[in-house]
């Protein structure tokens, strides 16, 4: 009976901590996108105010606090195995950016297990991320942040991807 007892506690307690980290995931407050068409490039986009729900998440990819400042997430659709790479430069903030799959959520995981920051300490920098590849067909989502916390938090930057997105039949006919 009393095995019984410690077992019942065991598993309500297990169960609120496990909804309580669940619900404690930060989501994207809003995306930008969806990225459709590539070579992609957006020239002067700017991250500050943006998503700062994600403000001191310890769970970026590899551990790091996101920008208290903003937080800019891109969904790009990308078919199976797909090829594709991309860069992001500023000369305000240095940037630290993620490829996220499954969800828009500061839990969710990241592609290659990985996040890229920017080199150096002064300006400019610039971050072009190894090839993503063999990746399942699917919505992926491009985070821009700072979190090395050099130089401001958040401003301008480019981006650029580089792809071919998956191509849609819009006529078909048999002669």
């Amino acid at each position: 009976m009393k095995k019984n007892v410690l077992f019942k506690a065991i598993a309500v307690v297990t169960g609120i901590v496990c909804v309580a980290s669940i619900t404690n995931a930060a989501t994207c407050s809003s995306t930008l996108g969806p990225i459709t068409s590539a070579p992609y490039s957006s020239t002067n986009a700017n991250n500050c105010g943006n998503n700062t729900n994600f403000s001191g998440s310890t769970a970026f990819c590899s551990g790091v606090q996101m920008s208290s400042s903003g937080t800019d997430v891109y969904a790009i659709q990308l078919g199976a195995a797909q090829n594709f790479t991309f860069k992001v430069d500023s000369t305000v903030f240095a940037p630290d950016v993620a490829l996220w799959s499954g969800s828009c959520a500061d839990n969710a995981s990241c592609v290659n297990g990985t996040d890229y920051l920017a080199p150096g300490n002064t300006s400019p920098w610039t971050i072009t991320t190894a090839a993503f590849t063999g990746n399942p067909a699917g919505t992926y989502y491009i985070v821009i942040t700072n979190s090395a916390g050099t130089g401001t938090t958040c401003g301008a930057y480019n981006l650029t991807v580089n792809t071919t997105l998956p191509v849609k039949l819009q006529k078909f006919s048999v002669n």
